[in-house]
């Protein structure tokens, strides 16, 4: 049988060829958009360099700014110069300014170490940092924990900051000042380059109004933030761009407080604040002048945890652009798993516990993807156990009110054990709440030694015995010793810590209950008083720590930071004294008494000073291990840089 070419066949021959063009040209129409997309990125991408690049060369503001500062020199009869570099320097008065007293001009707010003094820097990218804990919210004066701290660090800014090497007080919103020589006011001129993320200038107002309508309205739940800026009489706007402190008396730290607190936009707060008690309980108002901004800020639709905390670059910035695009905070509580997801590639940085470092340290495989970094800086903090020195829940005694039982706590616990056991003897002894690394800490306080024994004797001198040989001590009621230990849940060390501590105590006769939370739970816990013992840690954000905020009396009402409700005359005294020694040799002097009152009553066993441990992704560039921390603003992603591999 023979075939024929029908017309039929002819047509639909056809058909196919026209059906076959059109996707032919569809896929070549697809491919040229798609290289020129690609070039249209790569264009975007060296414009932001270049723009970045000329930034830093403008010192980092805009022209406005430079011309305002060149016309007060010129009116002035001085041009102060090499204003780059960041340093303090004395400048003639300018018009603003209080006459026959000395102008510090800082110069432009510039970066310490520059991304873009590197030539393949690469603008873009998401960094992804894991948390350990949930932060329960990131709103600013709200917040109660270092990961909120974390988030608004690069969101909201205030008028000065520590320089991240030397730290040394430098102007971020504060381009000059002048600080009263007796220590009663100080004055201070903001940038004409600073902006909001909305656009927004900052003001001498907005200074004013976020200490006293935000946070010294006693309707917003703010202590612990007022307990730390309390040396503020009052604020003056003289200008819109200059504003007058004045101080209650003179302190030490009376500029680290007026340029510490971050400096909120009034026109959008304002409005949130109207109802305190809807404000007390937002999660994520977030809004600032930093160099990234929140993500999405809605009143009616926050972030809330558990999700991601996400921030982008604030495009708007008044300073130095950050090369990344974005930042994401993850939160994943287990150390293992963590990990795991860390490795696999889920994220740029994660903090891991001593095991995990100790045996990554000594696997190449690791090493080839991954930097270990260890360094102990000003945020490195102590890690303590807190006992409960007032009543819990406001209504009994714990058996730590008794500064005997305290010390004996304390030579219960072998702490050079943890730290060779657990810690892997990556951290320091710790004697106080000053780090040892700081003039502040008393270099003759030798910890309390491991002795079993004398602490039997102490337990025995405040009451409790072994009365019917069962090996249990009780009261003179009868009441056995007892006690819960509260620990953050999510940490082998921390885990192997509490069990340890558990079972030394069931060995001279005390019986422990443990008790793992949430870290999310963690401030209610507190606010509330509502525990016996407990553990985790500090970490310091000045050189010079104030202890007020944590150790004087006045911090225990309203939810404050002394939850261990510790009350003690002297130390009340020492820590007033030394707010009030403006000379450093002397105040110093103060401190070292006052750490001699915390070695003697032990409101906490102090167990260690903690280095920052960090594992960093490859692709990671331009991170740098500073006295203050880290700077993820300096942060940049190199695309051409292997992805992580797992192991």
């Amino acid at each position: 049988m023979q075939s024929k070419f029908g017309l039929k066949d002819f047509v639909l021959l056809v058909v196919m060829f026209i059906i076959g063009l059109s996707v032919w040209l569809k896929m070549y129409q697809d491919d040229r958009r798609w290289n020129e997309l690609k070039q249209a990125e790569a264009r975007i991408a060296e414009i932001d360099a270049n723009l970045a690049r000329l930034q830093r060369q403008m010192g980092s503001t805009d022209v406005r700014d430079q011309l305002v500062a060149i016309r007060e020199q010129l009116e002035s009869g001085v041009i102060v110069s090499g204003q780059g570099d960041g340093r303090p320097r004395a400048a003639a008065t300018p018009s603003w300014a209080r006459e026959g007293y000395e102008v510090v001009t800082t110069g432009p707010w510039t970066f310490v170490t520059d991304p873009f003094d590197d030539d393949r820097v690469e603008v873009g990218g998401e960094f992804i940092e894991f948390f350990e804990g949930q932060a329960p919210k990131i709103t600013p004066y709200l917040y109660a924990d270092v990961y909120g701290r974390r988030v608004n660090d690069m969101v909201v800014e205030s008028l000065g900051a520590y320089h991240h090497r030397t730290l040394t007080m430098r102007g971020r919103l504060a381009d000059s000042w002048q600080y009263d020589p007796e220590g009663y006011w100080l004055r201070v001129r903001i940038r004409d380059a600073a902006r909001f993320s909305d656009g927004e200038p900052v003001t001498a107002e907005d200074v004013r109004w976020t200490y006293e309508d935000l946070l010294f309205n006693d309707e917003i739940e703010a202590e612990r933030f007022r307990s730390v800026y309390n040396a503020i009489e009052s604020i003056e706007v003289l200008s819109e761009k200059v504003v007058e402190f004045r101080f209650k008396e003179p302190r030490f730290d009376n500029l680290s407080q007026a340029f510490g607190f971050p400096i909120l936009p009034k026109h959008i707060y304002e409005r949130w604040i109207e109802s305190p008690a809807t404000f007390n309980q937002s999660t994520g108002l977030l809004i600032g002048s930093g160099p990234f901004r929140l993500a999405s800020v809605d009143p009616n639709n926050q972030w809330t945890p558990p999700g991601d905390i996400r921030l982008v670059r604030n495009d708007r910035y008044w300073g130095p652009a950050p090369a990344l695009a974005s930042i994401r905070f993850r939160t994943i509580s287990d150390a293992l798993a963590r990990l795991t997801e860390y490795t696999n590639g889920g994220g740029d940085m994660m903090r891991p516990n001593s095991d995990q470092f100790a045996i990554q340290q000594d696997d190449p495989r690791f090493s080839r993807d991954h930097d270990l970094r260890n360094w102990f800086n000003m945020q490195g903090g102590y890690s303590f156990i807190a006992w409960q020195c007032g009543p819990r829940n406001g209504e009994r005694l714990t058996p730590f009110h008794d500064r005997r039982v305290r010390q004996a706590m304390t030579m219960i616990i072998d702490r050079d054990r943890i730290r060779r056991d657990i810690d892997r003897d990556l951290t320091r002894p710790a004697t106080g709440p000053f780090l040892s690394s700081t003039p502040q800490a008393n270099p003759d306080i030798e910890p309390w030694p491991v002795d079993l024994e004398r602490a039997r004797a102490l337990l025995a001198e405040a009451g409790w015995r072994d009365r019917d040989g069962s090996g249990t001590l009780r009261n003179e009621r009868g009441d056995a010793f007892t006690f819960e230990f509260t620990f953050s849940q999510g940490s082998e060390g921390t885990l192997r810590m509490v069990n340890y501590v558990r079972d030394v105590c069931a060995s001279i006769g005390i019986r422990v209950t443990l008790r793992p939370i949430d870290w999310s739970v963690l401030a209610s816990i507190l606010n509330n008083r509502d525990f016996d013992a407990i553990t985790f840690a500090w970490s310091a954000s000045s050189p010079e720590s104030d202890p007020y905020q944590i150790w004087h009396s006045n911090s225990i009402p309203n939810q404050g930071d002394n939850f261990v409700q510790w009350s003690s005359p002297e130390a009340d005294r020492l820590i007033e004294k030394g707010r009030a020694t403006i000379d450093d040799a002397e105040r110093m002097k103060v401190w070292h008494q006052l750490h001699s009152v915390f070695h003697e009553e032990q409101p906490y066993t102090f167990m260690s000073e903690m280095p920052w441990l960090r594992f960093t992704t490859k692709r990671m560039r331009n991170i740098q291990e500073y006295e203050s921390g880290l700077a993820p603003n300096e942060f940049w992603i190199s695309t051409s840089a292997a992805q992580p591999m797992a192991n």
